[in-house]
């Protein structure tokens, strides 16, 4: 079923920074979508574990980030512009839309550390901002295993410093009293949310790996912030509100 962003969620994501689109896909369609991406994965663990370990802010056997894959995989880039992708960034970001950035994020089982607090804009500032994040469950994602933790209305901060830490880059203390709300969801199910909203993922405590895809539209003609160059390969979603063949 194509989604239609309802008035109640529209204003849920201007006052808050995100809601959820409840089993917008089936079980078959995220088991067939994990076999794709779990092969990649697997490469990329093998990679990280021949490096020693860590790379970036993936680190082997407790979380890892494995980016471009809607590049190198067709079937994952057809799955990334299905309808209800068009359906949902037009709606929320205007006719002409892009597909930004896309990774999977495993998180291992037994992972001694949260995933710090950020704005998903402080790692890479892009014009015109906010973009769409829409952080979709591959599996359930529980309080158990890790899911992900939202501050409502930390959006409306703007963009703010961000301190460099071994495990990610941090917007807001793990010790502060806000620690904003979780977010579970079933397999299916996505948070979306914008590119400047606070958010977190917690420990996975459990004996399994909690799998997401985190795929992210933009405006087209996205733009780096600090140096106003236009961000080349962007892969075209939507023009003029249609699907772009």
């Amino acid at each position: 079923m194509i989604p239609m962003i309802t008035d109640s969620q529209r204003q849920e994501f201007a006052d808050n920074g995100f809601f959820v689109l409840d089993e917008v896909f089936s079980l078959e369609d995220m088991n067939a979508l994990a076999t794709n991406i779990e092969a990649f994965q697997r490469r990329h663990e093998e990679d990280l574990i021949a490096k020693g370990g860590t790379e970036g802010i993936s680190r082997a056997g407790e979380i890892s980030f494995t980016a471009f894959l809607a590049e190198h995989d067709p079937t994952v880039r057809e799955f990334c512009l299905r309808p209800e992708f068009v359906a949902i960034t037009t709606q929320l970001l205007g006719p002409d839309t892009d597909l930004y950035w896309n990774q999977s994020v495993f998180k291992g089982p037994d992972g001694a550390k949260e995933f710090p607090w950020h704005q998903d804009d402080g790692y890479t500032p892009v014009e015109p901002s906010p973009y769409l994040t829409l952080w979709l469950a591959l599996n359930d994602a529980t309080l158990e295993n890790g899911c992900i933790s939202v501050i409502p209305g930390s959006h409306k901060r703007g963009l703010v410093p961000h301190l460099p830490s071994p495990i990610g880059l941090i917007c807001h203390p793990l010790d502060d009293p806000d620690q904003g709300i979780q977010v579970p969801v079933k397999a299916g199910s996505l948070i979306a949310f914008t590119s400047l909203t606070f958010h977190k993922s917690g420990v996975n405590r459990t004996s399994g790996t909690r799998k997401a895809y985190v795929i992210q539209y933009s405006h087209a003609g996205l733009r780096n912030a600090k140096t106003g160059e236009l961000l080349p390969d962007k892969i075209p979603v939507s023009r003029n509100g249609k699907a772009e063949s």
